[in-house]
C-alpha cells in the first residue's frame, strides 16, 4: 500500500500537480484577431519522436490534483518507475499547430503551460514545458516552431479545447473551465503520417486509441462524485492501459490513490437505487502494462440514496453496515 502511494506521488509531476485551472478560452476574438472557422489542424509532435518513452490517453487518474480522469494526454520521457531512459531531460519542446497564445501561466525560463488558439471553436493548451525567450500572450506561434524545452515532469501535456463539443456529464454545471467540459482527443487532429506515428506509441490495448474522460452514468453509480461537504472529488472510472478494468480513484484521506476491485465485485455502471448497499474489496493498484492486483487491502460500501445522491464509507475490515462516519456524494 506503501508503494502504492509513493509511486502515486512521484506521478503528479507528471500529470499537472500543481492544480493549474486555465480560465475560459471560449472567444473568437482576442486581441482584435478574428480567428477562422475550421477543425483544428496539428502537425507536429511536442517533442522529438526518439525521446518519447510513451503516450499515455485521456483518462489518466493521479489523485490528488488529478482524481477526475485528466482532459489531457501525456507524452512521456521518462519512465517514472525505473528512472529510464535519463538523457531526454529537457528536449527541444515544439508548438503543435499554428495560433495565437491566449492565456499562459508561467514565463521565461520557467515551466508553463499555454493556451493556443487556431479556430474560432479550437484552442490547444500545453503544460510542462520550460517556455523559452519571446513567447507572451499575442504571440502567434507556427507549427514546429521551437518554444522552449520540457521540464522537470516526467511528461508532457497536451490538451485540446473543442467548443462544438460537449461532453455528456450528468452535472456539466461543475466543469466551468471548458477544459473538461469541451474536452476533445489531440491525436485525431495530427495530419499523417505524423498521426499514425504517434498513435503507434499510445499505451492502451485494442484499436480505440483516444481514451475518455466521461464515465458518467445517469441513474448509476459510473462516473464522478463530489462530497457535500469540501466539494472533494471521487471517481468511478477506466484503467487508460485496459480499458475493461474498472477503477476508483480516491482524492483525499487516509485512503487517497488508484484501486481496483477484486473479481466478483459489480460493476459501477451497473449499481442503481435499486441495488442497495453495495460491497468493494479494492486493492491498491496503478495503469499501464504492469498493473499490479493485489489482494484486498480495505473495503468501500455504497449506497445510492437517488440517482444523484450517493452514500460511502471506507473500512479497514469488512464492516456490516454504515457507521456515523459515513460521508454523502452529489453530482
Amino acid at each position: 500500500m506503501r508503494a502504492a502511494c509513493a509511486l502515486m506521488a512521484a506521478l503528479a509531476l507528471a500529470c499537472g500537480g500543481s492544480g493549474i485551472t486555465s480560465p475560459s478560452t471560449n472567444s473568437s476574438n482576442i486581441f482584435g484577431a478574428n480567428f477562422p472557422a475550421g477543425t483544428l489542424v496539428l502537425k507536429h509532435s511536442l517533442i522529438d519522436q526518439s525521446a518519447i518513452a510513451w503516450i499515455t490517453p485521456l483518462g489518466n487518474l493521479n489523485p490528488p490534483d488529478h482524481t477526475l480522469p485528466t482532459d489531457h494526454i501525456y507524452f512521456y520521457v521518462t519512465d517514472p518507475v525505473t528512472g529510464f531512459p535519463l538523457n531526454v531531460a529537457h528536449v527541444p519542446f515544439y508548438a503543435p499547430g499554428d495560433g495565437t497564445v491566449t492565456w499562459m501561466l508561467g514565463g521565461t525560463g520557467q515551466e508553463s503551460k499555454i493556451m493556443v488558439r487556431q479556430t474560432s471553436t479550437f484552442s490547444y493548451y500545453v503544460d510542462h514545458l520550460i517556455l523559452g525567450a519571446g513567447i507572451s500572450v499575442g504571440t502567434v506561434l507556427t507549427s514546429g516552431q521551437q518554444i522552449g524545452t520540457s521540464g522537470n515532469a516526467y511528461a508532457v501535456d497536451l490538451g485540446v479545447i473543442n467548443d462544438g463539443l460537449t461532453l455528456g456529464f450528468v452535472n456539466p454545471s461543475r466543469y466551468t473551465d471548458g477544459e473538461m467540459l469541451h474536452a476533445d482527443a489531440p491525436l485525431k487532429y495530427y495530419t499523417e503520417p505524423v498521426r499514425s506515428q504517434l498513435y503507434a506509441r499510445v499505451q492502451r490495448l485494442g484499436s480505440e486509441r483516444d481514451g475518455s474522460i466521461n464515465f458518467d452514468k445517469a441513474g448509476t453509480l459510473a462516473g464522478n462524485w463530489y462530497s457535500q461537504f469540501g466539494n472533494i472529488p471521487l471517481s468511478f472510472a477506466y484503467d487508460t492501459y485496459d480499458s475493461s478494468v474498472p477503477l476508483i480513484s480516491i482524492g483525499v484521506g487516509t485512503w487517497q490513490g488508484i484501486f481496483g476491485f477484486a473479481a466478483g465485485d459489480p460493476l459501477p455502471r451497473d449499481v442503481t437505487v435499486a441495488s442497495g448497499r453495495v460491497l468493494f474489496s479494492l486493492y491498491g493498484t496503478r495503469s499501464g502494462p504492469n498493473r499490479q492486483v493485489n489482494a484486498p487491502t480495505f473495503w468501500m460500501l455504497v449506497q445510492m440514496t437517488d440517482d444523484t445522491h450517493i452514500r460511502e464509507e471506507i473500512f479497514a475490515t469488512r464492516p456490516s453496515d454504515f457507521t456515523a462516519s459515513a460521508l454523502n456524494f452529489t453530482r
